[in-house]
Order: structure tokens, then C-alpha cells, then sequence
């Protein structure tokens, strides 16, 4: 089985952009308000695109996921793409992103007009 989500606006790098929250004297690193933004607005749009293709998230290895991201500003990171993509979908379209086995094909473009990124998974 093989299909492809499109993911609207420019990824973010969960890998680059962290903040460190401070509480008391305890500090704990978290993803930057701009990723958590995105990844929420993904999850989100995915799962309303998988509505009725796919019953539940799949538990087995995944063959390829192949991600081609369209950014607008700074050219991000690759490792820290695929990353993002991997835990936006995790639970929705993979139960856990250890079962990914390829991300052969994956690429970025600049694309000012119309950023998205494109993930094309074939279980």
C-alpha cells in the first residue's frame, strides 16, 4: 500500500529550534513554540486526510517514507525534517518511528510561493 499526505506551510525543524523551560530549579529543553505550532497544525491535517484509509495507526515496519519538503525561509536541516515528519505522524500513521526501514528519496526545495511538505509512505 502506498499514498502520500501533504503537509501545508514550511516545516520546522524540531532538532534545531529548542527553548529551555525553567521551573523552580528544575530545567527541561523543549521544541520551540514555532514547531509545536506546526506540529499540532499537522497532526491535525493529517489525520483528517487519513480519515477512512486508514482504520489505525500501523504497528509493522514501514518500507519507505520518502519526504520532500517545499520551505520558504532558511534552508532546514534534512535529518532534523525527517525527524519532524516522524513524530508528527507518529500515532496517527505509525504507531512508533523506529519501524520506518528507508527514507530513500527524501529531498528539500525552495518553494517562496507555496511551502508544504510532501511525505509519500508505502507500508
Amino acid at each position: 500500500m502506498k499514498f502520500t499526505i501533504t503537509l501545508p506551510g514550511s516545516i520546522r525543524s524540531k532538532k534545531n529550534s529548542k527553548r529551555i523551560y525553567a521551573r523552580g530549579k528544575f530545567k527541561t529543553v523543549l521544541p520551540s513554540k514555532a514547531y509545536c505550532a506546526w506540529e499540532k497544525e499537522a497532526r491535525h491535517f493529517a489525520t483528517g486526510m487519513l480519515r477512512g484509509l486508514l482504520e489505525a495507526p500501523f504497528g509493522g515496519p514501514i518500507k519507505n517514507v520518502k519526504v520532500t519538503a517545499y520551505y520558504k525561509g532558511q534552508q532546514p536541516d534534512l535529518s532534523g525534517v525527517l525527524e519532524s515528519a516522524a513524530d508528527a505522524l507518529e500515532g496517527i500513521v505509525w504507531t512508533d518511528d523506529k519501524n520506518i526501514m528507508a527514507w530513500d528519496g527524501s529531498r528539500l526545495h525552495h518553494d517562496l510561493k507555496n511551502p508544504r511538505t510532501d511525505i509519500e509512505i508505502e507500508i
